[in-house]
């Protein structure tokens, strides 16, 4: 396949797996880094009408976006959503539901999911935002479900093939279904007041450890690109687009957007991956080996704190 590739070589994908904590770490970002970001000094990855692969320096993928042009030139898969917006406008504003971790004013999430806090494994369930919403989740799950039809069809399988396996492989007991292609379900991020969506930086940190999620701007929109810290880069996305990425392993955030922008995005958490291993009777071969890496690259992270209090003392 033609695409384009963008090659970071200031981080790995191993280096990144190795510090990830399931718990919100953008205060660990330094302020040049961010200084560099707000003075426009970051790399920026313009939009492109073949696919862009965002390669590690060793050589992991960490992100592909597929352009409008290729997933719908109609742009029927988005044209769909906003007019589920501007249906259920009236009733979405009596739901708003904000999220202070990403700085978003309402967001809805419909998935299938367990609950953090427990400590026996149940079976996933519908979130309260699906079961409370009812027919406007229905109705959002109907005008998406071409979203999905494309985002698995671009999936690329080609870079990410044990992810996509990974994510597919496994059909859900009783007849259930997950709710976006291969993923157990999204969270729907709409403007609301004339304000765009905007999130501040953030990782998703509950999602699948191994695995990737795709987000999708819609609306009339101009800026809202996605900031992806650790790699001090800029994706620019346009309405329609599509952008694979591990959101989990990255802090991410938006630059200032003007218009009605909306975004939503498909995911899967690491906890119904869980469950999954536990009814089909499989482990996951590589949680192990990955726990001793993080546990061991704390250490070090330790030591280097120690060295470095003992050297300004």
């Amino acid at each position: 396949m033609h695409e384009h590739c963008e090659n970071i070589d200031t981080v790995t994908l191993c280096t990144l797996r190795q510090g990830f904590k399931a718990r919100q770490n953008f205060h660990k970002i330094p302020e040049w880094v961010r200084k560099r970001c707000f003075s426009g000094k970051f790399r920026r990855i313009e939009s492109r009408d073949i696919p862009t692969v965002i390669r590690l320096a060793d050589k992991g993928v960490v992100a592909y976006r597929v352009p409008v042009k290729l997933v719908d030139d109609q742009l029927t898969h988005v044209r769909n959503l906003e007019t589920w917006v501007e249906k259920y406008q009236g009733k979405l504003r009596e739901k708003i539901k904000i999220d202070p971790k990403r700085g978003v004013s309402c967001v809805r999430k419909y998935q299938r999911w367990i609950k953090y806090r427990k400590r026996r494994m149940f079976v996933p369930k519908l979130s309260g935002d699906y079961r409370a919403d009812g027919e406007v989740a229905h109705e959002f799950m109907k005008h998406s479900e071409l979203l999905w039809s494309r985002a698995t069809e671009w999936f690329p399988k080609h870079h990410l093939q044990r992810v996509f396996r990974d994510l597919t492989q496994h059909p859900l007991k009783n007849g259930e279904e997950r709710l976006c292609g291969p993923w157990m379900g999204c969270a729907v991020n709409v403007a609301v007041d004339g304000k765009p969506v905007e999130t501040t930086p953030h990782r998703d940190v509950m999602g699948f450890v191994h695995g990737i999620s795709c987000l999708c701007p819609f609306g009339e929109f101009t800026g809202g690109g996605l900031i992806l810290w650790e790699l001090r880069t800029i994706v620019e996305l346009k309405r329609g687009d599509l952008l694979y990425f591990m959101d989990h392993l990255i802090n991410h955030s938006n630059e200032k957007a003007y218009g009605a922008r909306h975004s939503v995005v498909a995911f899967t958490e690491n906890k119904v991956w869980e469950w999954l291993q536990k009814i089909y009777g499989f482990v996951d071969a590589r949680v192990k080996p990955l726990k001793a890496v993080q546990k061991r690259y704390r250490e070090e992270e330790v030591e280097r704190s120690k060295a470095k209090r003992s050297r300004l003392t």
